[in-house]
């Protein structure tokens, strides 16, 4: 356990401790105040756990180049393990508004067609260039 890990479960155990009545411990209530406590902890670190994974480096980048079932595949696949949290982070950076409510297919969904409508513009507008 790190010291930063072990700080974040006292802070859950005082917050705990002051939040209960001021009385007397006895065996039965330290276990139910540790089972609380396990409760509040687990909470914690998966809460912590989902916020502090950033997405890969050049992410958009390397989506940019591929083909909308390419995109769609690299965003849903079991390697990469996008959770809903860095796929609507991704629809922000990208400019794609979303709501925080949407599941994760509709998420991947709206990412895929945003990068398809890209290609399909520098497409028209290099068709429109070649007219001229």
């Amino acid at each position: 356990m790190k010291t930063h890990e072990l700080a974040s479960h006292l802070e859950l155990l005082v917050k705990l401790l002051r939040s209960l009545p001021n009385a007397d411990l006895d065996e039965s209530f330290a276990s139910e105040l540790q089972s609380s406590y396990d409760r509040m902890a687990r909470a914690a670190t998966k809460e912590r756990g989902r916020s502090q994974q950033p997405l890969p480096p050049g992410l958009e980048a390397k989506l940019a180049g591929k083909s909308p079932a390419e995109i769609e595949q690299i965003l849903s696949s079991e390697d990469e393990a996008f959770t809903t949290a860095q796929l609507s982070e991704l629809a922000d950076r990208l400019g794609i508004p979303a709501s925080r409510r949407q599941s994760k297919v509709a998420l991947i969904n709206l990412i895929t067609r945003h990068f398809e409508a890209r290609q399909m513009h520098s497409m028209i507008g290099n068709a429109r260039s070649d007219e001229t």
